[in-house]
């Protein structure tokens, strides 16, 4: 898959998982079961640079009995960008079906 097209859906991806409340590295786990060949390190990168474009909000939290989680969940700014990649997306889908490539 081209990385370009890859990293799209992956920001779509996790924007969508980050609804709920979500520990890095069971979001990690959870999306390579749809992107095996993706490592940890691209996917805790895009993590980073979703939350320092205020698209996510992340904490931490010591409800661990070892070092201290962090949390990340969809911010407000997130969730418009999210609505505007998903409306992206269903236009994508509508041309793609119109021309016969889906």
């Amino acid at each position: 898959m081209n990385s370009q097209l890859k990293r799209g859906i992956l920001n779509i991806c996790i924007l969508q998982l980050l609804k709920e409340e979500q520990y890095g590295y069971d979001l990690i786990k959870i999306m390579q079961e749809f992107f095996p060949e993706t490592d940890e390190s691209t996917l805790y990168a895009i993590l980073r640079r979703l939350n320092q474009e205020g698209l996510t909000d992340m904490y931490y939290s010591d409800k661990s009995h070892g070092p201290k989680r962090k949390y990340y969940k969809i911010s407000e700014e997130g969730k418009e960008r999210l609505n505007e990649y998903i409306s992206s997306w269903k236009r994508i889908d509508e041309i793609f079906n119109k021309l016969g490539i889906l």
